[in-house]
């Protein structure tokens, strides 16, 4: 596999949108099948996410769909613009 030198090169392309395409349980959480839009306007197609009950845990939910949104970056703003407020 080819693997590129994270000092030498830009990585990453923002994520535009993600469709969830399937959930499968698994012993230490779920595996999870996305397809992935990225704002290049590349795409990633059938894409494996695994995400384990402790990663639930740390972002305090137990709904898996959440736990992908924050896996993926997508954050609820308005509790950071809540927190800034007070």
């Amino acid at each position: 596999m080819f693997e590129l030198e994270p000092l030498e090169y830009a990585t990453g392309a923002p994520i535009r949108d993600y469709d969830i395409t399937g959930i499968t349980k698994t012993t230490s959480g779920y595996e999870v099948t996305l397809d992935i839009n990225l704002d290049s306007g590349y795409s990633l197609m059938a894409t494996k996410l695994e995400i384990t009950h402790e990663d639930l845990q740390g972002y305090d939910t137990v709904e898996v769909e959440e736990g992908i949104k924050y896996a993926l970056g997508f954050f609820d703003n308005q509790t950071s613009e809540t927190n800034q407020m007070l």
